[in-house]
């Protein structure tokens, strides 16, 4: 949710992010034993991932399924995690509705003022079991006997008015008795009821609920493009001093693609970028140490060594270009692959990427992957074209960091829901990042990208493989 509310503020322009406002419902169990709920408060102030603060309302019923609260936490109050980013707590007496909207009115005036995650601990209960199959009084008889014996919010504040006499007792009644009818209306329509595909409107009305016929895509790109765009970014001003091997690095790339061959995975990603930004499509790329790469392979960030400034050059090939946004990411897998999947959501112009530091830090955020990227178009019908790039490979260094687990990832696979690859080739690589955008479909890409591959001589593409000619190739054929 607080991707898509990214998303939305950078469709909206909203860089002072007032007009896009994210409030979070959480449970109380959830919300101090979730540990996505601490990654999000630690991203909270970040420039990558900043949406302005959250409102974040607990429904404070006082158990967790069948847990009590002692068991559920070691502090006090649920809330007691935002105390880690200082956000403000508003507890309000559920039983109190004008108490209700006064803190909800604080909480919202702090937001809009400070841009700060604000935090409302709504202390109430559960008068039910968890779901219609339940008893409650089951694990919790000694809380269970009290709510039975509790009047409802419905009636304390009724009688509240009565007492006042801003209303009658019988103008109470019809107000109670005609929202139960509508409820009862309500649950008997909920039978016939067919629910229409909405999310394939606005942003996304150019895009098909399905996937297409065209699996290939038409993805290459004019050779003369591609060279003006490698002399754009591998030419860097004098007065950002850069380092002097990125410089020999940027300088080795320009000539591979002036001279139409050797042309390597990172020179490849980076016309694939440059391209995209060009034909109007932004880009977002977020990770751990994306912005160097984590083999020093990409370098799309440059640090000026003298003062430190950035200089991105896939942000200066042309005035009309469209923004490529990266990110270095703290050390967090489970919300950062999260608010990226949100993001791509609400933007499907935007190729958005998360990247791993390693290919195995996804076991981070499997929930994530598990939940709503292999499956969130079969549940909501929402299409994604989120990539997610995991450097992996068995390379004789050893156990750790040599696997990104493809057969997980390919146990999750069913009715075309996710694509897998394992690119042998820089130019095919080009092709599938430039395909997420070109399709009128969008599905979630799982790329099985390389390490040592990354510099080996024999991994390299000609130009000729980049341009309109060609496209992706599902299946590479083996020249002996």
């Amino acid at each position: 949710m607080l991707g898509q509310t990214r998303a939305k503020q950078f469709f909206h322009k909203d860089k002072k992010r007032n007009k896009v406002i994210p409030i979070l419902i959480h449970g109380d169990a959830s919300f101090a034993g979730q540990g996505i709920i601490a990654e999000c408060f630690a991203m909270s102030g970040l420039r990558g991932h900043n949406t302005g603060g959250t409102i974040h309302i607990i429904i404070n019923n006082q158990i967790g399924f069948t847990t009590s609260p002692r068991f559920a936490r070691s502090s006090p109050h649920p809330s007691d995690i935002a105390k880690m980013v200082e956000a403000p707590i508003v507890h309000v007496n559920g039983d109190d509705p004008e108490a209700a909207v006064y803190g909800a009115r604080i909480a919202t005036e702090f937001r809009l003022k400070f841009n700060r995650d604000v935090v409302i601990d709504l202390v109430c209960y559960r008068r039910f079991g968890h779901n219609e199959g339940d008893e409650p009084s089951f694990t919790q008889p000694l809380m269970y006997k009290k709510i039975r014996s509790h009047p409802s919010t419905v009636m304390i504040y009724g009688e509240k008015l009565v007492n006042e006499g801003l209303m009658s007792k019988e103008d109470l009644d019809n107000q109670i008795n005609k929202f139960k009818n509508l409820l009862d209306d309500q649950f008997k329509n909920a039978k016939d009821y067919k629910p229409k595909i909405e999310w394939f409107e606005g942003t996304w009305s150019r895009y098909k609920p399905e996937k297409g016929k065209d699996k290939r895509g038409v993805t290459g790109s004019d050779e003369n493009v591609l060279l003006n765009i490698s002399e754009k970014i591998n030419s860097i001003p004098t007065e950002v001093n850069i380092h002097k091997t990125i410089s020999k690095i940027l300088e080795a790339r320009k000539q591979t693609v002036k001279q139409g061959c050797d042309i390597d995975w990172s020179t490849a990603e980076a016309l694939a970028f440059g391209s995209l930004l060009e034909e109007g499509y932004p880009v977002r790329l977020v990770g751990q140490d994306s912005g160097r790469g984590t083999f020093s392979q990409r370098h799309s960030i440059l640090r000026n060594q003298l003062d430190n400034s950035r200089y991105i050059p896939l942000n200066n090939i042309s005035k009309n270009q469209k923004n490529f946004e990266i990110v270095d990411s703290f050390l967090s897998e489970l919300a950062v692959l999260g608010f990226e999947y949100g993001y791509s959501l609400v933007e499907p112009n935007t190729l958005t990427i998360w990247e791993a530091q390693f290919g195995d830090f996804a076991n981070g955020a499997q929930v994530i992957t598990d939940q709503f990227i292999s499956s969130g178009e079969r549940k909501w019908k929402r299409a994604s074209g989120l990539v997610m790039l995991l450097p992996h490979g068995y390379e004789g260094q050893g156990p750790e960091h040599s696997s990104a687990r493809l057969e997980r990832f390919l146990q999750l696979c069913a009715n075309d829901n996710l694509q897998i690859m394992n690119c042998t080739t820089p130019a095919n690589y080009f092709h599938a990042l430039r395909r997420q955008m070109h399709r009128d479909f969008r599905k979630p890409l799982i790329i099985m990208t390389p390490k040592s591959l990354l510099r080996n001589k024999y991994c390299v593409s000609n130009i000729k493989d980049f341009n309109k000619e060609n496209s992706f190739h599902r299946v590479m054929g083996i020249m002996l």
